[in-house]
């Protein structure tokens, strides 16, 4: 299988800079006192110290150990950032993120917010690290980076959609509906993931930025009754009692606006 999706949470640090600091070495001669704004990326915020706000609210102090390119990334523009927080019930520095399916512990950084309800939130101010075992960088290494288009079309959207069905936050309230280690296979509108030929598994929902468009089977049986009860009117006639929704194409026919398609496996009760 092409794609295993481990977190059923999304581990997230929401950053508002509150100061910033790095190691540089000082000038042979000073000169004239003067306000002067430094901007530093990429492989040069090795190092940094950040005093910033984690997504409870709270003030820490947060340092990043080592930054390097995605060796997932093609296109070798985006950044892994290996985050540590200095814990306050012991002052010792531990690793932000949890390790991911190949054991790696590291972040993407990526602009704005989220809330509760999983939507985003776009900002100049915060930023987001979302870890590799999350599906906001899940979703990135899939292809959708919210920063660019594919073919004309801004990619914000599918990297919603995306985050939605990751976590089969199937009535877009920020619910997640799927259980750690289950496995999905990825497709969308654009090709930019293409369905896995003879993946055993069945068509299971479309997807746009807020939630399931239509639902064929719940990726868990058990949790069909709670999602109906969740949303009832929002997937009211969506899950699939017609045939309206037991393909990708039926689904897109029916429901133009959807963006983004997965199968899995058919887990009866």
């Amino acid at each position: 299988m092409k794609k295993l999706l481990i977190a059923s949470l999304i581990i997230i640090l929401l950053i508002s800079l509150l100061s910033c600091s790095k190691n540089v070495q000082p000038q042979a001669k000073p000169s004239i006192a003067s306000e002067k704004t430094v901007i530093i990326k990429g492989k040069d915020l090795k190092g940094t110290e950040l005093t910033a706000f984690d997504e409870q609210g709270r003030k820490q102090k947060f340092q990043i150990k080592d930054v390097e390119l995605d060796p997932k990334d093609p296109e070798k523009e985006t950044y892994l950032y290996t985050v540590f927080y200095q814990d306050q019930t012991d002052s010792q520095w531990k690793n932000l993120c949890q390790p991911d399916v190949n054991k790696v512990a590291k972040a993407i950084s990526l602009s704005g917010s989220w809330d509760e309800t999983g939507k985003h939130i776009e900002s100049s101010d915060i930023f987001t690290f979302g870890c590799t075992n999350g599906a906001l960088a899940k979703c990135v290494r899939f292809g959708y980076k919210p920063w660019k288009s594919f073919q004309g079309k801004p990619l914000r959207d599918y990297h919603q959609a995306c985050t939605r069905m990751v976590r089969a936050d199937y009535c877009g309230n920020g619910k997640a509906h799927t259980r750690d280690e289950t496995l999905i296979d990825v497709h969308d509108v654009l090709n930019i993931q293409k369905p896995t030929p003879n993946n055993k598994m069945v068509f299971e929902a479309a997807w746009q930025p807020d939630g399931a468009t239509c639902i064929n089977h719940p990726r868990w049986f058990d949790k069909l009754s709670e999602i109906r009860q969740e949303c009832p009117n929002k997937l009211n006639g969506r899950i699939n009692e017609n045939g309206s929704c037991n393909t990708a194409k039926k689904a897109q026919q029916n429901w133009p606006s959807a963006l983004l398609f997965n199968d899995s496996f058919l887990r009866k009760p």
